[in-house]
């Protein structure tokens, strides 16, 4: 694999700056072909639970249609929606049983109709964004007769669907901390104030029901703020963590309890977004185990403290 990532602008430099494929590349690619099937087992049980509110959307009212399902329309809406059911189980059992880039690319387009169509009805939905970053690259993932170089590529499109969901993480911090600047300079709240987390829960609790621990953060808005200073560092920080093997596992179990965390005190659910965290995260093969310290000391500001400590001596 060295020889053709050597002359890549990108690939040449996590090649040669970090350990994220110091292991071998047959090693690397056993590892990463199961996991990509047991990826497509967990999918299957997100699109069954996903399936059964389609008979709502059935019978909704389409309010802005999407682009990619520019041709539906209320009157074929019932129709479309379960055109894409049909076959989103069909892809799914070509896939479990075949595997072949083929079916991959047709559960991929399947889904992201579905999904478009889904956000069809006035308010986008992002919890079905993650879930499309692992599908559209394993769906890129070439087969054996496809490619002469195919354990590589399938290795390089796994690092990819890696990559783009730590920059999905870290634009979502990036636009936080954007914002908090101007509204520092413009509006008597910014996000560098300890108001900032409890205006998030008074605005979020005006559109949808009010939570337990949400009500108590509205009182004790300090512990609050500091939590959302937190999970700003998770997101902002993601991308470089990417640079980072050994830190994969904890920064995964970051972003989920960052979910979580979402889910009870925001009221915010996104169950799909375990799913694309701990495939491409948690079990990822790229995993590097070190010790405690080391990986502490790899956190991204810290390790930045170190490096210029080692430069004083």
């Amino acid at each position: 694999m060295n020889k053709e990532l050597e002359n890549h602008f990108f690939w040449k430099f996590v090649l040669s700056k970090t350990s994220i494929l110091d292991k071998p590349s047959s090693i690397l690619f056993d590892d990463t072909s199961r996991l990509v099937k047991f990826s497509y087992v967990a999918f299957a049980i997100i699109a069954f639970i996903q399936l059964g509110k389609l008979d709502d959307i059935a019978v909704s009212r389409l309010i802005d249609t999407l682009w990619p399902v520019f041709f539906v329309n209320q009157q074929n809406l019932l129709f479309i929606s379960y055109f894409l059911s049909i076959n989103l189980m069909l892809s799914l059992i070509l896939v479990l049983l075949k595997n072949t880039q083929w079916s991959r690319i047709y559960l991929f387009v399947i889904y992201f109709l579905l999904v478009a169509l889904t956000n069809s009805f006035g308010k986008i939905n992002h919890a079905s964004h993650l879930v499309l970053i692992p599908l559209f690259c394993f769906a890129l993932m070439p087969g054996k007769e496809s490619s002469n170089y195919y354990k590589e590529k399938t290795i390089l499109m796994f690092l990819s669907a890696k990559f783009f969901l730590l920059v999905a993480y870290a634009l979502t911090g990036f636009w936080k901390v954007f914002w908090g600047v101007i509204e520092l300079f413009t509006q008597n709240v910014s996000l560098f104030s300890p108001l900032s987390f409890r205006n998030v829960l008074i605005y979020q609790f005006e559109i949808t029901p009010k939570t337990l621990l949400g009500d108590w953060f509205i009182e004790h808005y300090i512990i609050g703020w500091v939590l959302y200073l937190f999970v700003i560092y998770l997101e902002l920080f993601s991308i470089v963590v990417f640079f980072k093997p050994n830190l994969y596992k904890i920064w995964g179990i970051g972003l989920i309890l960052l979910h979580v965390g979402l889910g009870v005190v925001l009221g915010v659910n996104n169950y799909m977004a375990p799913f694309a965290i701990g495939i491409l995260l948690i079990l990822s093969p790229f995993q590097k185990e070190t010790s405690f310290k080391e990986m502490l000391s790899d956190f991204p500001v810290i390790d930045w403290f170190n490096f210029l400590k080692r430069k004083q001596y």
